[in-house]
């Protein structure tokens, strides 16, 4: 099974990550393979397609499409971490919030970087 899906602390060889128009990723870790997404489309389509960690970026995705993205998220083995680059109450509703592994908000691009480093490091 790949590594760090069956619980072990391994590092993976890639990491997944999501990123909304206009957004400087800033410097991503090795291993990162950044996407820019055009769409909730975009982010569904690589989510089906690799089995790899993800980090999502959702600023500026729709409110209608995140139930859709949710349920990509659950169907995935690999984890995912939401990213919000301003800051969360973390209690407003959100069912990416709720499908992910955990979600790092109010930290700009350094929230990306610091998601995508957890990932590759198996964390």
């Amino acid at each position: 099974c790949p590594p760090c899906l069956c619980g072990r602390s391994s590092p993976v060889s890639a990491v997944l990550v999501l990123i909304p128009p206009g957004l400087d990723a800033g410097a991503l870790p090795p291993g990162a393979s950044p996407l820019r997404l055009t769409a909730v489309s975009a982010a569904l389509d690589a989510l089906h397609s690799s089995p790899a960690p993800a980090v999502i970026c959702t600023d500026t995705l729709a409110a209608e499409d995140l139930p859709r993205l949710a349920h990509a998220i659950r169907e995935r083995a690999a984890p995912c971490i939401e990213v919000r680059s301003g800051p969360w109450d973390g209690e407003s509703t959100s069912p990416v919030a709720a499908a992910c592994r955990g979600v790092i908000s109010g930290f700009g691009t350094g929230g990306l970087q610091r998601a995508a480093a957890l990932l590759a490091a198996g964390d």
